[in-house]
């Protein structure tokens, strides 16, 4: 059996910010999945465009992205080592995803001024929240 340290309070907080930010996460891809064609078509039409001709993989790589971070943030909470395997599928996916936006759908031409923020903000995070996780893991906080 593997001998776990104590968890210091910011484990904790750095642990509930993951889990809020990976359930906007998942709000953001329950709301694109079930959008309605009202809100649709009050989309601009460049996005539309992008949401029609997206393919299968890359939704598919939003939802693996967004499902694993959120499992991972529980696992993290939970204290256990699978989290971090958990964090690196969300990153993998992470990338995956906007390497597909960017490179083959033309995402850097929709995007206009603050819309840019979340598209570096979720690989930063994603790729901090694997860090983190593995971080504690070799601390000896995760079991």
């Amino acid at each position: 059996m593997t001998e776990t340290t104590k968890a210091p309070l910011w484990f904790w907080v750095i642990g509930v910010i993951a889990l809020l930010w990976n359930m906007m996460g998942l709000a953001a891809y329950f709301q694109q999945f079930m959008m309605s064609p009202e809100a649709f078509a009050t989309l601009r039409p460049e996005q539309q465009n992008l949401l029609l001709d997206q393919p299968v993989w890359l939704t598919s790589a939003f939802a693996v992205a967004v499902f694993a971070g959120f499992v991972g943030s529980i696992l993290l909470l939970a204290r256990k080592r699978l989290a971090v395997r958990t964090f690196l599928l969300s990153l993998i996916a992470v990338f995956i995803q906007f390497g597909g936006l960017f490179l083959l759908k033309g995402y850097a031409d929709v995007l206009t001024g603050g819309e840019w923020i979340m598209p570096i903000l979720i690989p930063v995070f994603a790729a901090g929240l694997y860090l983190y996780a593995r971080k504690t893991e070799k601390d000896g906080i995760l079991a």
